[in-house]
């Protein structure tokens, strides 16, 4: 594994001054307690967000995926028909969960946690306008999180997975994915990543490289964001891994909510010539951080 110097990527994570960006809506039913955990991409020279909202806290929650549109990329304006995707499955009895998303093709590629009270799947859902979504159902089961790549390999789309450690898996339709017997990135011992880690936004390319944004958490149940960088050309292979996370909570809106000191990033995008990294701040609002 090379170092830092050998590929020349350093990233400053930059919060927005006026964050959180988004906050729960005392007047909507589905989203008095909580909003979160949002993907991001762009679509039509504008910033959308697909964000987890709750109606209450902790053990009645149940969680839906709502929308939200800017053309700045930091003020948002919520979907007058929210929620986009509501449980309505068995597999979602108690919600859908953390959405990370891809544009393939025209079609853009929603992964989704589906949570039935005591089970966790992964399902996927595809829309090319956002709105108008069509559900495909459970891809892999008892995995909690998953990004499909942008980038196929030999003829197989490859999808990151985990929430302790992250895998690979592969598929050649979407419909049947099959786990890498390794972990690609595991905990590291005595560090801020020791407890878990966990797949973030989709990759983007910088000199020639994949860079991949995870989430982290140490021993006290902090999460924060880090990196490392991929082979292009074959993503089981790691060139190098940051030694720091990218941010540690700080602000007020990420240390105290749902759960207390988070940044969980799920979100990136390069719009106006900025990368901008959306990410859920105590499971409770939505913040925003340019990476430069």
């Amino acid at each position: 594994m090379g170092t830092i110097r050998d590929f020349d990527i350093t990233m400053e994570f930059v919060r927005y001054s006026k964050n959180p960006i988004l906050v729960p809506d005392p007047k909507l039913s589905f989203e008095q307690a909580a909003v979160y955990n949002p993907c991001a991409v762009v679509h039509k020279n504008k910033v959308y967000l697909i964000y987890r909202a709750e109606a209450e806290y902790y053990n009645k929650y149940v969680s839906c995926l709502c929308l939200a549109e800017s053309s700045d990329g930091v003020h948002f304006r919520k979907y007058k028909n929210n929620p986009i995707i509501k449980p309505d499955r068995a597999e979602e009895k108690r919600g859908c969960e953390d959405p990370r998303i891809v544009k393939i093709g025209g079609v853009y590629y929603l992964t989704y946690t589906a949570y039935n009270g005591k089970n966790v799947a992964v399902s996927l859902a595809t829309s090319k306008n956002l709105i108008h979504w069509k559900k495909h159902g459970v891809i892999l089961k008892n995995c909690k999180s998953a990004q499909i790549l942008e980038q196929s390999v030999n003829g197989e789309f490859l999808m990151l997975v985990g929430d302790k450690n992250i895998f690979i898996a592969r598929s050649k339709n979407f419909k049947h994915w099959k786990l890498d017997n390794k972990p690609l990135i595991s905990p590291r011992k005595n560090m801020f990543d020791s407890a878990l880690v966990e797949v973030g936004p989709v990759p983007f390319i910088k000199n020639n490289q994949l860079v991949l944004i995870y989430n982290s958490a140490d021993g006290l149940g902090h999460y924060h964001p880090c990196y490392c960088l991929l082979d292009i050309n074959n993503p089981a292979k790691i060139l190098y891994r940051h030694n720091r996370p990218l941010a540690n909570p700080q602000t007020y809106y990420e240390l105290y909510g749902k759960v207390n000191y988070v940044i969980f990033a799920e979100g990136l995008v390069l719009f106006k010539n900025k990368f901008l990294l959306y990410y859920g701040a105590a499971d409770k609002a939505i913040g925003v951080a340019e990476l430069k």
